[in-house]
């Protein structure tokens, strides 16, 4: 889509045929996805698939707008923790398939 409606418009549309406003809303988000970098594009569509859970999860317009602001919030702050603390992340420990108890007992009961 080359120019959106003007606001009233888009307001009137929302309104008086939310189908109609849905379609345009679908298909803008789906144009600025297909304009990201490849690699961004699976990222994006999930993120996308997110946020229309969370709008589905709305009761109401305004209900709608604070259940996105507070993802935002959240996302907000995870985003600030990351930057001020890049390193501060949980490691896992990983334990070689072999060296597992049940495993080593297997395989010696296995052997020919």
């Amino acid at each position: 889509m080359d120019t959106l409606p003007n606001f009233d418009d888009m307001a009137k549309m929302a309104k008086e045929d939310p189908e109609q406003f849905e379609q345009l809303r679908q298909q803008l988000i789906e144009d600025a996805i297909n304009q990201a970098h490849d690699s961004m594009q699976p990222r994006l569509k999930a993120q996308q698939s997110h946020i229309d859970l969370i709008i589905s999860r709305g009761k109401n317009p305004l209900h709608t707008t604070m259940l996105l602001r507070n993802e935002l919030q959240r996302q907000l702050v995870r985003f600030a923790e990351t930057l001020q603390h890049p390193y501060n992340q949980e490691n896992a420990e990983i334990t070689p398939i072999s060296s597992h108890p049940k495993q080593s007992e297997n395989t010696e009961k296995n052997s020919f």
